[in-house]
């Protein structure tokens, strides 16, 4: 796809061009995409750049980090958890059109999605409900790596929930902290008693957003209203529960949604034993992520369990 004699490499746009020159050759987008009316910057840091990107053909959605395997891989999750939950047609998600490397950048490219301010809680946990009502016959996990932020998760198969939730999710999160100097004394007490408090919970294989915080769900609007939409997903066949359980840990969803999801699912009377559990995975992964007062967070959630 040739590009704009105008274009300069000291302009963002140049590099925008190419990235949608690269997704009109693999035939994922019209040729007019590579004509650019505007775009704006969303983020902007060392891991990941993303632009909402205006073209004769549409608007796009992009993400792009310094190209290695890790982010090719990520990006690759990224757009399965997208298919993965498009396919159930439960709730309206991002749709991916691209991935690729192009001069030294990786790249995902989406659909844009206008989100309104105010939406339809109700309908969200009705459609989230639909969502985990699709179930894996192979047991608790999927088919490939997915990630948590950039957080590589072992999915592979198990039909021991029990198993699965504290060797493949909180172990690795543990170990991690502790090679980064943060030890918890208690680590090995607490992940004896959640395999204990997990074990004969055999829940269905339910598939997962596995990330669904505020920050992961909005609305868009339509002639119906303001439709629930999910994205950046790090999709696993796990327990329901694990889902509802980060919807509220960083602000709980209104009271709506949970009223909408038991239109369709009814949560277990046990599930607020359960929950901390779930919570702990998130609170020990932004521990590796970030540190600083999520380590502190961990620790004091250990100290309940």
């Amino acid at each position: 796809m040739p590009l704009p004699q105008t274009a300069s490499h000291g302009n963002p746009e140049y590099t925008l061009t190419r990235l949608l020159a690269d997704a009109i050759d693999q035939r994922k987008l019209p040729v007019g995409a590579c004509d650019i009316l505007n775009y704006c910057q969303h983020l902007n840091n060392s891991k990941q750049q993303q632009f909402v990107i205006h073209t004769e053909a549409g608007d796009f959605f992009l993400k792009m980090q310094p190209a290695s395997e890790l982010a090719s891989d990520q990006f690759a999750a990224e757009v399965s958890g997208l298919l993965e939950i498009a396919r159930t047609q439960a709730i309206r998600t991002a749709v991916p059109y691209a991935t690729g490397e192009v001069d030294g950048h990786s790249y995902i490219l989406l659909s844009h999605l206008p989100l309104a301010v105010h939406g339809d809680w109700h309908q969200a946990g009705i459609e989230l409900a639909t969502l985990h009502s699709n179930l894996s016959s192979l047991g608790y996990g999927y088919n490939k790596t997915t990630y948590c932020g950039s957080t590589p998760l072992n999915n592979g198969w198990r039909s021991n929930w029990s198993d699965f939730f504290v060797e493949q999710r909180l172990k690795p999160l543990v170990r991690e902290l502790a090679s980064q100097g943060d030890v918890f004394a208690s680590a090995d007490r607490v992940l004896h008693a959640c395999s204990n408090a997990l074990k004969g919970h055999q829940p269905d294989a339910s598939l997962l957003h596995g990330d669904l915080w505020s920050g992961n769900i909005g609305f868009i609007p339509d002639s119906r209203g303001s439709l629930p939409v999910i994205y950046d997903p790090a999709c696993y066949y796990g327990d329901a529960e694990a889902d509802l359980a980060m919807t509220e840990l960083f602000g709980r969803f209104p009271d709506a949604f949970y009223q909408g999801y038991q239109s369709v699912r009814k949560i277990d009377e046990d599930y607020e034993e359960r929950r901390g559990i779930y919570q702990l995975f998130h609170l020990l992964n932004h521990a590796v992520l970030f540190g600083g007062h999520y380590v502190t967070q961990s620790r004091d959630l250990m100290r309940r369990l």
